[in-house]
């Protein structure tokens, strides 16, 4: 039976009591338990599901997270092994500079002797040259200037007369035989 606007307005002023609240909050409390109850046993199966799925990701995350630490590892291991291979270089380099700067480029008594002797031959072959030939015939075999032939004739010179050796007089080149058989062509 529905009631009127009137005695629901009637009711709805009453003065609620003290016994009346604590009923109504106790019916309240029941009702929210029971559906907090209800929730829990719905979402039984929800978490379940969420935790198993939890602990696959853990898994796949270790799996996916091996390989990578063990790239890291080997990165390291080549990095340290790289260094300690730069410093031993660097050690042995160093080692080898210090002994080329000790050693250097100095000749031995024998080489400096053997350089003078092959510079003075070196010199007078010159000298012998440029007394059969001219300094433009010189040039080609030097690989220098006509101007630059001259000067080397002129220090060789210099060079042997320092050293006291007096150059050899050079030998002319015996000239070709004429054989008067041969026919002679003229040029045309």
């Amino acid at each position: 039976m529905a009631t009127s606007s009137k005695a629901a307005a009637r009711r709805s002023l009453r003065p609620h009591t003290t016994p009346n609240v604590r009923e109504n909050l106790r019916r309240e409390k029941e009702r929210f338990l029971a559906r907090q109850a209800e929730l829990e046993s719905l979402a039984a199966p929800i978490n379940d599901a969420a935790a198993k799925l939890a602990k696959l990701d853990a898994v796949l995350e270790s799996r996916a997270a091996t390989p990578q630490r063990k790239i890291e590892q080997l990165e390291k291991a080549r990095d340290r092994r790289i260094a300690k291979i730069q410093q031993e270089y660097a050690t042995k380099i160093e080692a080898v500079q210090a002994e080329a700067k000790s050693a250097g480029t100095h000749l031995t008594p024998e080489e400096q002797q053997q350089e003078l002797s092959l510079l003075r031959e070196y010199a007078s072959a010159i000298v012998a040259f440029s007394e059969n030939a001219s300094a433009g015939e010189l040039a080609p075999l030097l690989g220098v200037s006509t101007r630059e032939a001259k000067k080397i004739i002129g220090q060789a010179k210099d060079d042997l007369a320092a050293s006291g050796v007096v150059a050899s007089p050079a030998t002319p080149a015996p000239a070709p035989a004429i054989d008067d058989k041969q026919p002679v062509t003229a040029a045309s």
